[in-house]
């Protein structure tokens, strides 16, 4: 960020304070303009206001160029730059940097840089002390890391390449404290053995504790996950005439780099010796002058040899005749030419049998200063006599296919092409020439069938079975749909699917069939409900009528002779009151029951009138209060299917008035598209209807719903009421 001019003035006067901070004003050319108390007094440098003095001067000469780099980075980025380097005060000393531009119109461009020292006072004269002897390795070495440390191993100066190596900063090396503990506890540094590394045991501490220089390579994990090799090699130092080291110097080389590569040389040497051995084919390596340098495991044991033995051997001496002649043309060729050769080549063997190799020799570069070649063989002699059979067997499934009325089909699941034969063509109506492949076949089956059949067949294959069969609906040419009974026959070859072989079978007559017998015994079935249905509206008329006629007529003269009587005592009378109150019950209770029993006969064949009728006498007996809404579709339905919307109306409400305690009723009978639809709704108390048990009364409005493939839904739930929704189909 570019600090505005006005303010600089105000930076340096204020900034004497701070004990650590160097505060100034540079030109571009490094002149200082101006400077805090505490540069000029610790540099021993002359008020920049009276004398010239020169930044980059006070620099180590291997940091000017960096910052030079900072000042022109810092206008490029607009935002500051921090910067390491060593700076002279008597001797050179690590500090950081922040450069900020600073710009003033019509002026050149000058840099607030703002420096603290890396390290305090104490650590300074241990810095400088050891500055004296070895400044060239803490300031000037470039190739290694240069770490010194004092007698407790806490660090005293480190260079630039160290910071390098460890991935840090040198503020952040010279911020640590207590790197005993550090070792120990937080940091992960292991010896070449994968064994933790103690403090006590590392090269620099046994160097001060031996007196002698130590070396060791140690895998260091540093804070960013990454893991480097590094060799220590710690030489204690001494003071004149003293007998224990006063600090130790330790120089870093990361080998991570060469240690990778040793690694990666390992394991592709691992890999090679890992395919040589185990490669079923043959390979070979030899000298210009047919030397065999090295084979494959198949090799050796194909020709019947021992490694030990035949290396360093001709390789002509060592393979059959017929085999030799060929080898010898083909390595001649590639030595003269310097292009690879790729042949198949049919060798006898001395007991007749023949055997077909697919064979490529070509040139090694870089190996050696001889001509290397190297071979590599395939036995085909399975592949051959499989392609052989394959061909054979193709022949004889189209002689097959041309000659029979079955419609047939082979996928090829390696090419992907699927071959028809032409009574399959025929069956479907395509032409032959149309597209054959397996997308073309799954866009025609049903959408409703397409994914089934899909996971059926890939789900075969997966889990390795034999056949597969299905029944799905095919569109034909003309636009139809044909039901097909398709199986199929899979292929393995090494545990993989590579064919599948099957019949198709139309099989839209037997569907058909099928359907035709479904609903003509489902048309018997309904037929024999509603002879049941109206057998039982019989019988419960016959029951109301006798009830009606007979045992109320019954029960009525036995009222009329209980009122003849005249009892003489109190008691007696209270007895004939109860007598005729309960008989009056009792007739009551036979009126309505016939009344429900007997048949509704419907006014001028109209079911809202009888639904009105229910209605005006719930209405005077009961406080509930039900408000009804229809429309006069209702009226189009047959008479079997008025009775039945009738006794489910009638149920319902003799459950609202006995159990629901709900005080108002709503009912809804209307046309919905092709149905009817009847909704008894009741702001009664409700139910779980989870844990209530289907009495006689909802089993019956269930049958009688589902005799006319209907729907009865029931939605309620404690204190909230109850809602039934009957639908049933108006035609059916």
């Amino acid at each position: 960020m570019r600090a505005e001019w006005r303010t600089i003035s105000n930076i340096i006067r204020v900034s004497d304070s701070p004990k650590d901070k160097f505060i100034s004003l540079i030109a571009e050319d490094g002149t200082i303009m101006n400077a805090n108390a505490r540069m000029v007094r610790s540099l021993h440098i002359k008020n920049p206001k009276s004398s010239s003095v020169n930044f980059f001067d006070l620099l180590h000469p291997l940091n000017k160029s960096d910052f030079k780099n900072g000042f022109r980075q810092s206008i490029e980025g607009g935002s500051p730059v921090a910067m390491e380097g060593y700076l002279k005060n008597g001797y050179y000393h690590p500090m950081k940097w922040q450069i900020s531009p600073v710009i003033k119109e019509g002026k050149p461009v000058v840099y607030l840089c703002i420096g603290h020292k890396l390290i305090d006072d104490d650590r300074l004269h241990k810095f400088n002390r050891l500055g004296e002897n070895n400044y060239q390795l803490i300031v000037e070495s470039l190739n290694a890391g240069i770490l010194f440390q004092d007698s407790n191993g806490d660090i005293i100066a480190v260079n630039q390449k160290s910071a390098e190596i460890f991935n840090a900063t040198l503020e952040r090396l010279y911020q640590l404290k207590d790197v005993a503990n550090l070792w120990n506890t937080a940091w992960d540094i292991k010896n070449e053995n994968g064994d933790p590394v103690p403090f006590e045991n590392t090269p620099f501490m046994k160097a001060l504790q031996s007196g002698k220089t130590q070396t060791e390579v140690l895998l260091i994990r540093l804070l960013d996950g990454q893991c480097r090799w590094l060799h220590f090699s710690s030489q204690p130092l001494f003071n004149d005439n003293a007998d224990m080291p006063f600090a130790v110097v330790s120089n870093i080389t990361d080998l991570t780099y060469e240690r990778t590569l040793i690694r990666e040389l390992k394991d592709g040497k691992a890999i090679l010796n890992s395919f040589i051995n185990q490669t079923p084919n043959l390979v070979w390596v030899v000298d210009e002058l047919s030397t065999l340098l090295f084979a494959s495991k198949a090799f050796y044991k194909y020709f019947g040899l021992k490694a030990a033995e035949a290396v360093n051997k001709n390789i002509i001496d060592l393979v059959p005749e017929s085999v030799a002649k060929s080898l010898y043309e083909k390595h001649i060729q590639v030595l003269e030419t310097g292009m690879p050769a790729e042949f198949i080549e049919k060798v006898k063997w001395a007991d007749g049998t023949d055997f077909i190799f697919h064979i490529n020799i070509f040139i090694i570069e870089g190996i050696s200063n001889k001509r290397i070649l190297g071979g590599h063989a395939v036995n085909l002699a399975d592949k051959y006599a499989t392609e052989q059979k394959l061909r054979e067997a193709n022949e004889r499934l189209l002689l097959l296919t041309r000659a029979t009325s079955d419609a047939i089909w082979e996928w090829d699941m390696q090419t992907g092409h699927i071959f028809r034969n032409d009574a399959l063509m025929d069956m479907i109506g395509y032409h032959t020439d149309a597209p054959k492949g397996l997308s073309w076949w799954l866009r025609r089956i049903h959408p409703d069938d397409r994914n089934r059949v899909a996971d059926k067949v890939k789900d075969s294959t997966d889990n390795g079975r034999q056949s597969w069969d299905d029944e799905y609906r095919f569109k034909c040419a003309d636009g139809t749909y044909k039901h097909m009974r398709d199986k199929g026959y899979i292929v393995y070859e090494s545990g993989l699917p590579v064919k599948m072989i099957g019949s198709l079978q139309d099989i839209t007559g037997l569907k058909e069939l099928e359907c035709q017998l479904m609903e003509e015994k489902l048309e018997r079935q309904r037929e024999i409900s509603e002879m049941m249905i109206r057998a039982q509206e019989k019988e419960r008329t016959r029951i109301g009528h006798e009830l009606h006629d007979n045992v109320n007529q019954i029960l009525s003269s036995t009222k009329l002779f209980i009122e003849m009587l005249k009892p003489s005592g109190k008691e007696q009378k209270d007895f004939k009151n109860k007598s005729i109150e309960y008989i009056s019950l009792a007739l009551e209770e036979i009126r309505k029951l016939s009344k429900e029993l007997v048949v509704p006969q419907f006014k001028d064949n109209s079911l809202i009138p009888a639904v009105k009728q229910i209605i005006n006498d719930i209405h005077l007996s009961t406080p509930i209060l039900i408000k009804f809404v229809h429309d006069h579709e209702a009226d189009l339905l047959t008479a079997a299917k008025k009775v039945t919307l009738f006794r489910i109306l009638q149920e319902q409400l003799k459950n609202i008035i006995k159990h629901s305690r709900a005080g108002n009723v709503y009912i809804s009978l209307q046309r919905n598209g092709a149905d009817i639809a009847l909704v008894i709704k009741d702001d009664g108390i409700g139910f779980d209807l989870s844990q209530t048990h289907r009495g006689i009364g909802l089993s019956n409005i269930y049958e009688r719903v589902r005799f006319y493939n209907g729907t009865a839904d029931i939605k309620t739930a404690p204190g909230e009421g109850c809602t039934l929704t009957i639908v049933i189909p108006m035609l059916q």
